[in-house]
């Protein structure tokens, strides 16, 4: 069993990895892409913005299929799709064409509720933080290779598509290891009451069970943070270089040798949340809820004194100290999903909770941009961070009064089922 965690791990890993490199390939090659096709900021914008409202628009059906049929299957079709629309969007000879294939790009994106899902099953509740600690690297990991990838090729004189030949290749490759190297399991076979017990697939979402996650309090709260908490890293990822370039005036070579590190500080809160998150969940099962709390405390008065920073070296010092504890928080989201859900409901779950994630950074960006107007964009980003972190605060405040209800509902379930399971031989 553990090789075929380790495998698991590996392969998602890699998965996640080029494919957050995919996207933030898009982002480095703009410039290029829009000489190309003789578009401006407002075009290539709509784009990005469709992109996202469709991928956030999909996410409730890849939910459901997940917990619905093979999540191995499933996650093997959403990487090849991934790599046949990136190649066919690199073959794009009008902005047409280039607006139509991007937004097709966005039907895989829903690969990780799936993943997320699957990796539960691998790991017992004790051990599931530091596995999703471990995927969630991912993020600032493929966004520096996928930084490097793209502005490395465009300097030697390649075409952006050359990018998107590239990562659109290690799509369907990563979906064809998947399906090779990746074993389904049945749902909950990891959960102790049922260890043992499930030999086949016997849980199975339908989908009146749906209305059931809106029902779950914890859920409420998990999803209340996620509208808010990603407010921030929108505002961040989308202005934090150009408040650098503009209000700082800080070189683009010093801001590139910035961001590499805050992206490397990032990988590391995810590794460390992970182990964190667990050894506060055999403590009490409100752990991971009150440690989220703290981490999004944290996060508020961090950008505080990072925006506030006089000097470009409490800037800095500051700003990977922010970087290191803020990604911390979600390891713990993701574990709570598996501390309160069925099994197989824990899909679709992630899936609501990708929703509502992915409408609040598709406002974040714009909200930021007209407060800048009137505050200036370091105050903008600062405030905005500020106190949509202590909402924040507040929800994983109240969810680590409430999810003892909900773990113990989820605990009982599972031993009905191991009853039944067992009287049914």
């Amino acid at each position: 069993m553990e090789r075929a965690r380790l495998v698991v791990l590996l392969v998602f890993f890699s998965f996640l990895l080029f494919h957050n490199a995919d996207r933030f390939v898009i982002s480095a090659v703009a410039p290029q892409v829009m000489e190309d096709f003789r578009v401006g900021y407002g075009e290539l914008g709509l784009v990005f913005s469709l992109t996202g409202f469709v991928a956030a628009a999909l996410y409730p059906v890849w939910g459901y299929l997940y917990d619905r049929y093979s999540r191995r299957l499933l996650v093997s079709l959403a990487a090849v799709i991934w790599g046949v629309t990136s190649l066919v969007n690199a073959l794009s000879r009008t902005f047409s064409e280039f607006f139509a294939t991007r937004i097709s790009t966005a039907v895989d994106d829903a690969a990780p509720p799936g993943m997320s899902s699957l990796v539960l099953d691998y790991y017992e509740p004790e051990k599931r933080a530091r596995a999703i600690g471990v995927l969630n690297t991912t993020g600032p990991l493929g966004a520096i290779l996928g930084s490097v990838l793209s502005l490395s090729l465009v300097a030697a004189g390649h075409s952006w598509r050359a990018a998107f030949y590239i990562t659109g290749s290690i799509g369907v490759l990563s979906g064809v290891l998947t399906y090779l190297l990746v074993r389904d399991v049945p749902r909950g076979s990891s959960e102790p009451e049922l260890r043992g017990l499930l030999t086949r697939e016997v849980y199975r979402a339908r989908l009146s069970d749906l209305p059931r996650l809106l029902k779950n309090v914890s859920l409420t709260f998990l999803f209340l943070q996620g509208f808010w908490g990603v407010f921030p890293w929108a505002a961040i990822n989308y202005w934090i270089i150009t408040y650098m370039q503009v209000e700082r005036g800080i070189p683009p070579e010093t801001i590139m040798y910035v961001m590499v590190l805050w992206l490397l500080a990032m990988s590391a809160g995810n590794v460390v949340a992970g182990y964190a998150g667990d050894y506060v969940y055999r403590k009490s099962v409100r752990g991971r809820a009150a440690y989220g709390a703290v981490i999004v405390f944290l996060s508020a008065v961090l950008i505080y004194l990072t925006i506030r920073a006089g000097t470009f070296d409490e800037f800095f010092a500051y700003g990977l100290l922010t970087a290191f504890v803020i990604p911390q928080a979600g390891p713990q989201v993701s574990s709570m999903w598996g501390d309160v859900v069925e099994p197989e409901l824990r899909s679709s779950a992630a899936a609501f909770q990708a929703f509502f994630e992915n409408v609040g950074s598709s406002a974040a960006p714009a909200v930021v941009g007209f407060l800048a107007d009137a505050w200036g964009l370091g105050n903008s980003i600062m405030w905005i961070s500020f106190w949509t972190w202590m909402l924040c605060f507040i929800f994983f405040s109240v969810l680590a009064l409430v999810i003892p209800r909900d773990v113990k509902r989820l605990r009982e379930t599972l031993k009905r089922r191991a009853e039944e399971l067992k009287e049914s031989g």
